[in-house]
């Protein structure tokens, strides 16, 4: 990951690239960002301060908290296919599609195509997240050692960091955007990871269709899901791997849309703004309340595309797209002061942690419970 990547996560988080010597007085003080978010870090320094702290976050069964645990604070909260190039994803899917045709067509939907190849390693537009707080402590505190990592120098000396998230609720509204793999609205945003860099609405329709298996009606998708949207998605618990991690994503979506024609086209960033300031948007409503007469008539013949769009990106025009491409923001998990909370680890308390974590069997065999991994644990542990 490049420095200017670690320099944009730090002015994106409001924290980050603390010296290893910095005091927890110093950090745990209310950042307060651009956008008038409060973030409020907990410094932790061993197992029992983390337990501690969980235990005062408010969580149930149908609305827990999610942990991600990051290796290192700077960076961002950003799925592996979009770190580099949107526009090879869909290319990803197709290599990997034709090695193992079998297994990626014997999954029911986009989401679970998805979910096969990000358990093999495969970058995809899911953001790997945690019902288990000691999983995502593990991952803050130690590197994955499967591949060769050429930033490991880098995290032993930076800070980890926990990002916590969880769907807001009220006594009057229940959550909503925890969705299951046969949600409408995550067959959506998977299906977007299979278009090309440039689509139109009737294909990112025809996916979706195949995906539900009956006639919906591509004009009646909220377009806000094609956009911006993105959602905490609970998947099966069906191999070892995401069972023993509690694991669960956050399938996350950033494009810009805009309306073609043959004599003219509607300004990417005009049309891209309305749809995100609305909840609910449709092709449909855009025809029948007239919300683009000034560009269109019943004579014209017109397309809505879409493009990818570079996360992050200081290219892009809309300044959300800069910041927040993801509107994860909303997610996030918040105090009664609306503060959001974020862990961050010393370096130098790293190692202690991950011994104690070995203590209740949280190590690298349990969190990858793949041969391979089981094997090194062994070699680890057995003098030979």
């Amino acid at each position: 990951m490049s420095n200017e990547l670690f320099e944009k996560a730090k002015r994106i988080k409001g924290y980050g690239s603390f010296s290893p010597e910095t005091k927890a007085d110093e950090i745990e003080k209310i950042k307060i960002l651009n956008d008038g978010s409060r973030i409020k870090i907990k410094v932790i320094e061993s197992l029992s301060e983390y337990v501690t702290f969980v235990d005062t976050l408010k969580t149930h069964f149908e609305n827990p908290v999610f942990f991600r645990g990051q290796i290192n604070a700077d960076y961002l909260l950003l799925p592996s296919s979009l770190r580099k190039n949107c526009v090879n994803e869909h290319r990803l899917i197709e290599a990997f599609s034709r090695y193992f045709y079998r297994e990626v067509d014997e999954c029911q939907n986009a989401m679970a195509k998805l979910v096969l190849m990000q358990h093999f390693g495969l970058a995809t537009r899911c953001l790997d997240i945690s019902e288990n707080p000691l999983a995502a402590l593990y991952f803050a505190c130690v590197p994955y050692k499967k591949f060769a990592n050429p930033y490991s120098e880098i995290e032993k000396q930076s800070w980890g960091e926990i990002v916590l998230f969880q769907e807001k609720e009220t006594p009057e509204v229940r959550p909503e955007r925890i969705k299951g793999i046969h949600s409408s609205n995550v067959s959506i945003i998977a299906n977007t990871a299979f278009m090309n860099n440039n689509f139109n609405l009737w294909e990112i329709g025809s996916l979706w269709k195949k995906d539900a298996n009956q006639t919906y009606n591509e004009k009646f998708i909220n377009l806000k899901t094609l956009v911006r949207d993105s959602f905490i998605v609970r998947v099966p618990q069906n191999n070892p791997r995401i069972k023993n991690q509690s694991g669960a994503f956050i399938l996350v979506n950033a494009n810009t849309a805009f309306i073609n024609n043959k004599e003219k086209r509607c300004s990417p960033k005009e049309l891209t703004t309305l749809i995100n300031s609305k909840e609910y948007i449709t092709y449909q409503m855009l025809l029948t309340q007239g919300i683009y007469k000034n560009f269109l008539n019943e004579k014209e013949t017109w397309t809505l595309q879409f493009q990818k769009v570079k996360p992050y990106d200081g290219s892009n025009t809309l300044d959300f797209f800069k910041t927040d491409p993801f509107d994860i923001r909303k997610i996030f998990y918040t105090d009664d002061n609306k503060n959001q909370l974020v862990v961050l680890i010393p370096p130098k308390a790293k190692e202690k942690i991950k011994d104690e974590l070995s203590r209740f069997n949280i190590t690298e065999q349990f969190i990858y419970p793949d041969m391979d991994s089981v094997a090194n644990e062994i070699n680890l542990n057995i003098n030979q």
